[in-house]
This record gives structure tokens, sequence and C-alpha cells, in this order.
């Protein structure tokens, strides 16, 4: 930024400001006048507030930057909204504002300096319009806290609610080795890892959910929650493991969801806890025994509306395994249902005996004038059948009958494929 015929500090109702030229977007750095434009640069604020909105214009003209450390140390501001104006935000904006919970801005900021959140330990939702596709800001905000954050973000296409767990990120010196190393524990980095410059991978965001559910099982429910409700570039298989996950561990999440909550002038930051557990009542997350503990400590809170949420869960969580109960039984009775036995109906068993005769009559059963007689076998071999040695009795070939000659045996098989003698035969 260039600073030409800087303008002297001035003041209104709310901010301090100055008023300085600096080239347009694209302008190079050695632009003339006629290629700068005034811009407005946001200094502090003149008195605490605890709900900070920028304007987009200041005497007509566009608010442009943040100045270094212009709202660092305020006790009691809780939000802070940036207008679309705005092209750069100074280091240390916002340092230690403990109170500080949200944060309203552009994709419009291109220039996000170090220290913008450090300390800030209460900032759990930042909320990002995107206009050009630029995620440039949304990582910087990322890698400046280690804390959990979520980005509740309005696409041109649709809107999404992503949860960034928290890490921990530790050195530690090795005295032996001379050398200092370090060390990350948590899953918030990985998931930093899916936004980039010019997009987010919702799909490799969706896939390490396996990894934040025994680092941070809260974070775990709240992440699923979320991409259930607003369920954008959410595939089929992730956003059922997600339901499984709430299902499971139901009584938990509740619990979480329910601590979650607060009353009097809080309740409008509670709205997403309400969300959630509208979300695993309507679906049948809720069942009895996961939420007795919810119901407690709702009750204890006087958070009727929580009570009701819970108690309408329930009661569709015992309805629908009532139903599902209920199929069951009756797909198994089906199965059990045998077949119809006509065989002892009188009338059809009339019915099959014209059939049977119909059949035996047009089948052809061979006569015995088929078989060939003795005068037509080829030649009669003896042989011996099994109890009949003391029979001596011969076939003679010469005989037109059958006749007999001692110690010969009995006929051999007459021809070929016949094993067995007629009366003829004999």
């Amino acid at each position: 930024m260039i600073s030409k015929g800087q303008v002297p500090f001035m003041a209104d109702s709310n901010f301090i400001y100055k008023i300085q030229q600096a080239p347009v977007h694209g302008a190079g750095a050695g632009g003339d006048a006629a290629e700068s434009a005034l811009q407005a640069v946001i200094t502090g604020l003149l008195q605490e507030r605890r709900h900070v909105e920028v304007p987009e214009t200041i005497e007509g003209i566009p608010v442009a930057a943040i100045a270094p450390h212009a709202f660092a140390d305020q006790a009691h501001v809780r939000s802070i909204s940036l207008p679309q104006t705005l092209r750069s935000v100074g280091a240390f904006a916002f340092h230690n504002c403990p109170e500080l919970e949200e944060i309203s801005l552009h994709d419009s900021i291109h220039d996000f300096h170090n220290g913008v959140v450090r300390q800030d330990r209460r900032l759990h939702r930042i909320r990002l319009t995107v206009h050009e596709g630029n995620y440039t800001v949304m990582r910087d905000i990322l890698s400046d806290t280690d804390a959990k954050l979520q980005f509740s973000l309005r696409l041109p296409d649709g809107e999404a609610r992503l949860l960034f767990p928290g890490y921990d990120y530790a050195f530690n010196e090795n005295t032996m080795a001379r050398t200092i190393q370090f060390s990350i524990s948590g899953s918030g980095m990985v998931y930093r890892e899916c936004v980039r410059r010019k997009g987010i991978g919702f799909r490799e965001y969706d896939r390490l959910f396996a990894r934040v559910i025994p680092d941070d099982p809260n974070a775990a429910a709240e992440i699923a929650a979320d991409r259930l409700l607003f369920p954008y570039d959410l595939a089929g298989v992730h956003r059922e493991a997600y339901v499984k996950y709430l299902k499971e561990n139901a009584a938990e999440a509740l619990r979480h969801f329910v601590l979650q909550l607060q009353t009097g002038a809080g309740a409008e930051a509670s709205d997403e806890a309400y969300m959630r557990l509208q979300l695993m009542a309507e679906q049948g997350m809720i069942s009895a025994g996961a939420a007795d503990e919810a119901l407690r400590i709702a009750s204890g809170k006087h958070l009727t509306k929580a009570c009701s949420i819970i108690i309408s869960g329930r009661e569709a969580a015992i309805s629908l395994e009532q139903a599902g109960t209920a199929l069951s039984l009756w797909e198994e009775e089906e199965t059990l249902v045998p077949e119809p036995d006509h065989s002892q109906d009188p009338i059809s068993a009339q019915a099959e005996i014209p059939a049977q005769a119909e059949i035996l009559a047009q089948a052809e059963i061979p006569g015995q004038e088929e078989y060939p007689t003795q005068t037509d076998l080829p030649g009669w071999q003896a042989v011996s059948l099994p109890g009949e040695e003391d029979e001596d009795r011969d076939i003679s070939q010469a005989d037109s009958g059958a006749s007999y000659e001692t110690g010969t045996g009995t006929p051999a098989k007459p021809y070929a494929g016949r094993d067995f003698l007629t009366l003829e035969d004999w």
C-alpha cells in the first residue's frame, strides 16, 4: 500500500481512521495519480463496543484496510463484521480480544497478516462469503490459530459448514543431539490441509473423519451434525458414516450439544446447538437410554426447548423401532408360510386322473412280439447260474423247442443288450 498525501487521523462516531491514496487493483507501485485512488484505513475504535460493524465507506470513500493493532486488546468486543470493500487486514489487528466469538468477512481480502486472531481464546466461528472463489483468507486464518474453529461458508451455489479441530504444536529440546524437535498432536493440522488458495477438498475433508473420532469425540459429533445439516458436496458413503456415528454415540453427542446451550443474552450463540439437537430428533437418533442424561442436564439448566426436542426425538425413535420390529416379524412370517399342497384336494386329484390316463395311453409300451424268439437267437453257450449246479440241463440250438442235455448247464445271454430269458426262450 502506498500512502500519498496522507490525511491526518480523523474520527467519526465509532472509528478512528485515515484517508490515503493507494494504487488501484492491478496498477504498479510506480503508478501516477491517475492510477491511484483514495481509500480509508481503520486505525482504531473511539469506544469499546460488543458488536463492531466496519462500514463499506467513510465520507464516500471505500474502506480498504484495517491497520495493524486496530482492534487489539478490546476487552468487550464479541463480534466483528468486515465489508466486501476490504482488501487488507494488518498484523495483530484483532489480537487478544478475550470475548471475541465471531468474525464475518468476504473473500475479497487478499492480505491477511500474521497474528490477527492470535490469543482470541473464545473465537469459534468465522462467517465467510465467497464471491471470487478465493480461499486465501480462510487458509490464512486457519494457519494463524491452532484452536478449534468453525467456518460457515456462503458459496455461490449453496452453503457449507466445516469444523476444524484443534491441535498442539510442541517443541522439544534434545540436549544430547543438540537439536530442537517438534511434534504435532491432534487431527486439526491434517484437516487444515484440505483448504487451498482456490478451493476446498470436501471429499478429502470427509475422509478424515475416522482420525478425529479417537482424538476429539466432541469435535467428531459436531463435524457429523454440521455436514448432515449442510451436505454440500457430501457423498453417500460419508453421509452413512456420519449418521452411524451419531446413532452409536447418541448419549455423548446429546450431552455435548446440551452443554453448549446458553441462556439469556447468549441464546443467539446457541442456535447451532439447537439445530444439531433437532437433527438428531428428526433422524430418529435419540434412543430412550441416550436421552436420560441429556434430559437431566437440560432440565437442570431450565432449557425447556431442549427438553421438548429430546423428548420428541425419543418418542420418534421408539416409533421407528416398533415399526421396524413389526416389519421384521411380518417378513419372517411371510418366509415361513408353506406352499399350498393340492395332493389332498379331491377336486385337484380328480382333475389329475384323466390327465394321467391320457399320458399313459399315448405312451408306447413294447409288446412281447418285439422280443426275439428262441429260433431268432444266434447261438447258445452254456454257463452255470449260482445255485443251479444240481440241474443238468442244456439247451440245444438244433431243437425247435426248448431241449436240454445233461451236464451242460444253462444258456448264456441270448444276444447282446439282453441279460434275461423270457418264457418263449425256455
